[in-house]
């Protein structure tokens, strides 16, 4: 489904050097860019259970088309303005969906995407999309597809997907492998021709999904929190610290120390890569461009990805940076007894969390 010639832009240009900054720069960067909201069309729409879902249509900060889905709960006007949700979605190494890892899919998707969806909230939910659950709880949810990921992932992807989900012919090892792997050559291609980081073109979208809730008339734009699972987490606190349009934010499931990641860097790690912060800081650092602002982290006891005994350390430290930063009492940090998982219970201590602070 293609945008409409109005909504069509120039042909992206490498706007950066990020391979030439250094941790200072690159801070810099960060923390001064300032996104714009996108026009948007609606593409179509559905209603539920006290809230209408759209899948809408814009063009990214760097001129990629992004369908998003957005999440409005019922009886909502300019008079009766609702707090809003960016809504992050996880890595998983599973490409041929994005935004529908968070929110049950239109009718209309595709059957594999649909089937897929379906198929992975199951597994790592418990079958409970929390977008659907938060606009339920009347908040505005926005969720987009990252870039390699969804209706933005690759022709590879979408073929494991058919093959998987649909049974057309072809060999599910093979084509996991190339999606899989593709990842470098993304990274390496935005850096490489358009000078950026993959993780920063990411963060800069993000942004841009912040601006569009916080101008639509029925938001209240001093009440946008952000979530995210696994690597949604991280999204998140990347998002929150740089992002002062974010009033908080819950991670669940993204912190440790960086003496436990895999050395050279695995295909996977491409897409949440900052080098120049990465060559420089640890993990936990992020505090003190995060704080004072109140935020969450979550973590699973018995998570094999991010082990209970780093992440309490790093957990420890940041606390004590947001004590130093005059700042004690607003950052949560906690564990829940589980690994790597966003079920019901995770989503509901979430909500709650938002509840009280946003």
């Amino acid at each position: 489904m293609l945008l409409s010639a109005s909504f069509c832009k120039a042909p992206r240009k490498a706007l950066y050097d990020m391979a030439s900054l250094d941790s200072g720069g690159m801070l810099s960067l960060m923390s001064s860019y300032s996104a714009q909201a996108p026009e948007f069309q609606v593409l179509e729409s559905e209603q539920r259970d006290g809230y209408r879902v759209s899948l809408i249509g814009y063009r990214g900060p760097f001129g990629d088309e992004i369908h998003s889905y957005l999440l409005v709960p019922d009886g909502l006007s300019a008079s009766r303005k609702a707090p809003s949700i960016l809504l992050l979605h996880d890595h998983g190494a599973r490409f041929d969906i994005g935004k529908e890892k968070v929110l049950r899919p239109l009718p209309s998707a595709p059957a594999n995407v649909r089937l897929s969806s379906s198929q992975w909230v199951e597994d790592n939910c418990d079958g409970a999309y929390l977008a659907d659950s938060l606009a339920r709880g009347g908040y505005v949810v926005l969720a987009s597809d990252a870039l390699y990921w969804g209706e933005r992932s690759s022709s590879a992807a979408a073929k494991w997907s058919r093959v998987r989900f649909l049974g057309e012919e072809g060999n599910l090892r093979d084509l996991k492998d190339e999606v899989y792997e593709g990842q470098r050559a993304v990274y390496d291609s935005l850096l490489t021709n358009e000078g950026r980081y993959w993780a920063v073109q990411t963060y800069m979208e993000d942004c841009q999904g912040v601006e569009l809730l916080s101008s639509l008339p029925y938001v209240d734009g001093d009440r946008t929190g952000a979530f995210g699972w696994s690597m949604g987490a991280h999204r998140c606190w990347i998002l929150a610290s740089f992002c002062g349009k974010v009033k908080t934010g819950a991670a669940l499931c993204w912190m440790t120390l960086k003496r436990t990641c895999a050395s050279p860097p695995t295909a996977s790690d491409h897409s949440m890569m900052i080098p120049p912060l990465r060559d420089r800081y640890d993990f936990p650092d992020i505090a003190r461009s995060l704080s004072p602002k109140p935020f969450m982290f979550l973590s699973g006891d018995a998570d094999k990805l991010f082990p209970r005994e780093s992440t309490a350390e790093a957990f420890s430290l940041m606390q004590e940076i947001y004590r130093q930063n005059g700042a004690e009492g607003k950052l949560t940090t906690e564990f829940f007894e589980g690994g790597h998982h966003c079920g019901p219970r995770e989503q509901e201590r979430i909500m709650q969390y938002f509840r009280e602070n946003l």
